[in-house]
């Protein structure tokens, strides 16, 4: 093999290699999603006027809320482990990261929509008076969102 051939593969993993560790966050996603979506529950909570047992409920919606970010944390610092465990290697397999971190961008996915999907499940505890007042809070967000 001559020395542009073993050069040119050596170079794209060294480069690929480099936009992966360039692209991990400083700051963890999950950790700030977790923030962002018990600040929001919070928020919304202290409008509605909540009775005991739905106050209990919703600190089992914040606790769920946090397990599921914690578990996405987990598995994605144990995949960029795996990551920079391969990218240390002296032949590192390129296919291999670029699945890890598509595993990584998947999951972090559906941590965000479970959490959703736990939100949009608390509504079975409101009233009706409540859950009017939650929709005219989400209509008001979203249009000063445009």
């Amino acid at each position: 093999m001559s020395r542009s051939q073993f050069i040119i593969p050596v170079m794209v993993a060294v480069f690929l290699v480099g936009g992966v560790m360039g692209c991990h966050p400083r700051t963890d996603p999950m950790a700030a999603a977790e923030k962002i979506f018990v600040k929001k529950i919070d928020k919304a909570a202290g409008k509605l006027d909540l009775s005991e047992d739905q106050k209990v409920k919703l600190e089992g919606l914040k606790a769920e809320v946090r397990k599921n970010f914690e578990e996405g944390r987990k598995e994605n610092g144990e995949a960029w482990t795996k990551i920079k465990e391969e990218a240390a290697k002296e032949n590192p397999d390129v296919q291999r990261m670029t699945s890890l971190l598509q595993g990584i961008l998947r999951d972090q996915t559906q941590r965000l929509n479970k959490g959703f999907d736990l939100m949009v499940g608390f509504q079975s505890n409101l009233n009706d008076v409540q859950k009017k007042k939650l929709a005219e809070m989400i209509s008001k967000y979203v249009k000063k969102s445009d």
